[in-house]
């Protein structure tokens, strides 16, 4: 029988074979095997709840996280049908970073599929963004800063990833995730739809980001009012040779003090805070 359609009341063995299988979830070969996604942590968990609820298939919350997160166990209990308390040890043995609350979902509650895009709408593509740290505060501020979806190019760290879901604060399950099996298929893809692909490098030549958002501000024309996509390389060597030369332009951001260079992430919220400035302006 599959262990994951066993839903007893009340779970207190970290031991018992259903705790391991949740466990198991933060691996990338159990959330392809069985179709689903360990969701940890409050914040991660209540956006599944909010805006997934019908891909949820289990709550687990520990007495201890219901005191401090009782209308997030509230919700849960009213928008899903199997909402479970668990003993500290069996939270702890399902993982360590979920706060005593996670969630097990259908995958389906990432959305994959491009939604339709509109003139001078934002779009993040992540090209072999390794880090799930980095990668889920990309999703996280593309989330905030009204980025329309993210395309993921094959080699990126998964977004069904339960460090990444967190680190996205369930932004995961805002916007879509589009998978690319290749940096070119994203290319082809974003062409398909007019939009400029802006790289981010330093290298020679590359439009200031300043430049480009006062020329936009002002004449309502340029990279940043049309459609267009960031694109946001690998944490340690940056974007190809080949990436950069696909792009329509490389934009760098300004810099006035003694650091060489700029997180991914970090670049990735100017950049993005730039779009939306335009866009909203």
């Amino acid at each position: 029988m599959n262990n994951f359609s066993e839903r007893p009341s009340i779970l207190d063995n970290p031991h018992a074979e259903r705790v391991k299988k949740v466990a198991a979830l933060a691996g990338r070969s159990a959330r392809f095997k069985h179709g689903k996604i360990l969701v940890e942590g409050p914040q991660a968990v209540r956006e599944l709840v909010r805006h997934r609820s019908s891909f949820v298939e289990d709550v687990y919350y520990s007495a201890s996280a219901a005191r401090l997160h009782s209308e997030l166990i509230s919700e849960a209990t009213q928008a899903c049908r199997w909402v479970h308390e668990v003993s500290d040890e069996v939270a702890q043995a399902i993982s360590r970073d979920s706060q005593g609350i996670c969630a097990v979902a259908r995958a389906e509650a990432i959305e994959t599929s491009l939604p339709e895009i509109q003139s001078g709408d934002t779009l993040v593509v992540i090209a072999q963004g390794r880090d799930p740290g980095n990668v889920g505060t990309i999703m996280r501020t593309a989330d905030a800063m009204g980025a329309r979806a993210i395309i993921s190019v094959k080699g990126s760290v998964d977004s069904s990833s339960p460090k990444v879901i967190r680190s996205s604060a369930g932004s995961v399950f805002h916007l879509p995730i589009v998978p690319a099996a290749s940096f070119d298929e994203a290319c082809q893809t974003l062409r398909g739809m007019n939009a400029a692909i802006l790289g981010t490098s330093g290298a020679q030549g590359a439009y200031s980001l300043s430049s480009l958002m006062s020329y936009a501000a002002w004449e309502r024309r340029g990279w940043l009012a049309q459609t267009h996509a960031w694109v946001f390389g690998n944490e340690a060597q940056g974007m190809s040779d080949d990436e950069m030369a696909a792009c329509d332009a490389l934009v760098m951001i300004p810099m006035s003090g003694q650091a060489e260079s700029l997180n991914v992430a970090s670049a990735a919220a100017m950049c993005l805070f730039a779009s939306q400035s335009v866009r909203l302006g």
